[in-house]
Parts: structure tokens; sequence; C-alpha cells
């Protein structure tokens, strides 16, 4: 008889936690397991990974693409009323999805929680005879500020962290959970492939970073590096940053003030970006937070040397200097490691190499045994 899961997630659109839900999916046997997998946003044209659904799962969404779509329309509105209309709008999606979900409940006795999105909810939901686990994939485990969402994380039977620092913060905060540390792990047959690909045009030599344009992924501070790479050290590689959010804005208006604007490219979200990465000299990861970072993995399984800002993700990933190079967020020590690594080929060839072998502990076979071992003890 196969175990039944009912799983989880805020959204199925580009990006690195709904991404490795993919991968999570993907390597779950079908012979195993039953699953229903509730979505609470539908995105539309949005839904960038709704065909990497594997066939035997069933999905609900539990919000239409037309009430997402009047969402989005006033999401940006400067206009009062409309600000008011949007709030009101977010407080009845909160209301929908919770309705939706209860209808659901019954499918399974283990929930899994993928973003932790039911946190705000558990309250509210009868989860007698249930076993629900969250899965935390950013912060550190801080005891949260709102009695009722500190009191809802005691509701977890389990929570799995992304990494060490993770699961010492919720052992620390939250004493009587049960806190498993689960790596994420990626499809290396399937980057390479990717990367493979030819690029639609030639930008010579560039650096890169991955992420969405948002202020957490910090591509301010990288621009600023940059702009000392240019002036102090006349490096004539070009800076390409692929992704795409509200921040965009903001750093066009940057690149122009620091006359920027044929050495950096914002080259948009790229569905493939694996192609980019392999093409580069580095890879650049100048976030201010990180659960577990999926593009610097990427780039090491594609043989690029790294350079990232302290985190709190890639700390464990790199282990201090050892497959990669940590900064601090600092514009001038990022230029200047930066710069060294242009100019030290067998340097940075010795962390291309140390990289990838360090990639390969976040296999997919890896992953697969130890996300079947787990929960098959659930």
């Amino acid at each position: 008889m196969r175990k039944k899961l009912l799983i989880h997630n805020g959204n199925i659109s580009i990006g690195g936690q709904e991404k490795m839900l993919m991968e999570f999916l993907n390597i779950l046997d079908s012979k195993k397991y039953e699953i229903l997998l509730l979505i609470e946003e539908n995105n539309g044209k949005r839904n960038d990974y709704i065909d990497r659904i594997p066939k035997w799962i069933d999905y609900k969404f539990l919000t239409t693409e037309e009430f997402m779509n009047k969402i989005e329309k006033y999401q940006s509105s400067k206009n009062f009323l409309e600000k008011l209309y949007y709030s009101h709008l977010l407080k009845l999606k909160k209301k929908i999805s919770l309705k939706e979900l209860k209808k659901y409940l019954n499918f399974s006795d283990i929930i899994i929680d993928y973003d932790m999105g039911l946190l705000r909810n558990l309250h509210k939901i009868n989860l007698q005879n249930k076993k629900i686990i969250g899965w935390s994939h950013a912060g550190s485990g801080e005891l949260l500020k709102k009695k009722q969402k500190r009191e809802n994380v005691n509701k977890y039977d389990c929570i799995v962290t992304i990494n060490e620092t993770m699961k010492n913060g919720y052992l620390k905060n939250y004493n009587n959970k049960e806190v498993v540390k689960i790596y994420n792990f990626l499809d290396f047959d399937l980057i390479e492939k990717k990367a493979e690909e030819k690029l639609e045009k030639d930008y010579e030599k560039y650096i890169i970073s991955v992420g969405s344009l948002t202020e957490n992924k910090n591509h301010k501070l990288l621009i600023n590096a940059f702009k000392i790479l240019k002036n102090k050290y006349k490096v004539s590689e070009k800076l390409l940053i692929a992704g795409e959010g509200k921040e965009r804005e903001n750093l066009e208006k940057q690149i122009k003030e620091l006359n920027l604007g044929n050495d950096v490219l914002l080259l948009g979200q790229k569905e493939n970006p694996y192609k980019y990465i392999k093409n580069s000299e580095l890879y650049i990861l100048p976030s201010k937070a990180e659960g577990f970072s999926l593009t610097l993995v990427e780039a090491m399984c594609l043989k690029k040397m790294i350079v990232s800002t302290h985190n709190n993700g890639s700390e464990e990933l790199v282990r201090e200097n050892k497959y990669g190079v940590l900064v601090e967020n600092n514009a001038n020590e990022m230029a200047e490691k930066i710069n060294y690594y242009l100019e030290n080929k067998n340097e940075r060839k010795k962390y291309e190499e140390l990289g990838y072998e360090r990639a390969k502990d976040f296999s997919k076979e890896n992953g697969k045994k130890v996300i079947e071992e787990f929960i098959d003890r659930l």
C-alpha cells in the first residue's frame, strides 16, 4: 500500500525554493507514495514549473488565476483607495486559501508544508491524528516576534532545515522540537546537458550572478564592486546579472548613474541560466542572507569558481575558503578578490576543481536516499 502525502507550497513560479520542490517531487517513487500537491497561487502563465510536476502526482490550486490577476493588477498602485483594496484582496486570499485547504485535509495523515506557508494558519486547522512537517528554506530559526506564530511553530511535529545554522537556531529557540537537516540537491546531468546549449549572442568575457532582483540578493553591492573593478583595476570583463524582480528599476538607475550601461547587463529571467554560468569567468553571490544557495552549487557543478558574501548559507557550502572565497559585505573587498582571481587563472582553476568535488555532496542520488529514509519513518 502506498503512503499518502499531502504537500503544500505557495506557488510554482521560477525561484530557488520552487525549483527545489520540483527536484523533491521528481525523486519520489510513484510505487511507494501517493501525493496530492496543494499550490496556493494560480499564477497562470507564470506557473513556470507546472510541466515539471510528475504526471502521477495530482495537484490543486487553492486560488484562481482570475483572483491572482486581480491582486497583481493593484500590487504596485500608488492610489490610496486602490492600495486599500489591494490590502483587502490579500486578506481575502488568506481566507480563500484556508477554506480550500480544509477540503483536502482528509487526503492524508501526513502533511509536508514545503514552504512553511501554513505557519500563519496552523491554529485554525484541525491537526488531530495528523503529522505535519515544516520545511524551512530561509532564516536562521530565529524566535518569531508574533506569539501566535511562535505557538504555531510548536504545532509542527518536525522541522526540516537546509543547513546547520538554521537547525541550531530552531533547536535553541524551540528546544522541544525535532529538527532534521536535509541538504538541497540537484540533478547534475540535467544541469550539464542544459549548459551545453549555445548562447544567443557572444558576450566575450564576463562574470555572472544569478538571482531575483530583490534587496536581499544585494546586486547593488556587486554593481558598486564592479565600478571599482572598472576604475581601479581596469578590467575588460562585463558583468551579467540574470534574474527579475522589484529592484530592477533601482538597479537600472544605479547602472546609469555609475556610467556602466555598456558593461553591466541585466538579462532578465532566464529559464536556462546554466549556459550563461558555464561560459563565465567567475560566479559571484552577493546576497545578504541565504539558506542554501542553489545557484552557488550549480556554479560549482559547472566548474566555476565562487566569490560569495558571508550570508549564513554560503559558509557551510564553501567551508571558509576551502571550495571558494568568502568576502564581507564590502564593495572594495569584493572587487579586490574578483580582480585577483580574474588575473590568477591557476588559483582560479584550483578552486574550480575543488568546488566541483564539493558539488557532488549535493547530488540527486544522495538526496533521494536521505529524503526517502526520512519520509519512510514518518
